[in-house]
């Protein structure tokens, strides 16, 4: 599935991750796929599984 890179980064800092966020809105492609956010994730510790967690079940 692909979202904008501006829909992730604002999950990003809705779920606290500023500093995660800023690295998202400069690193990743526009639109970003799911495998992507994943990978991305992976340095920081976080899962998507974690982050969609935090949003409430969406991301």
């Amino acid at each position: 599935m692909e979202y904008t890179r501006d829909h992730f980064v604002v999950m990003l800092r809705k779920a606290g991750l500023a500093e995660v966020a800023d690295e998202a809105e400069r690193v990743l492609p526009d639109p970003v796929e799911d495998r992507r956010i994943a990978a991305f994730l992976v340095p920081y510790g976080i899962t998507l599984d974690q982050l969609v967690s935090r949003m409430g079940g969406t991301l």
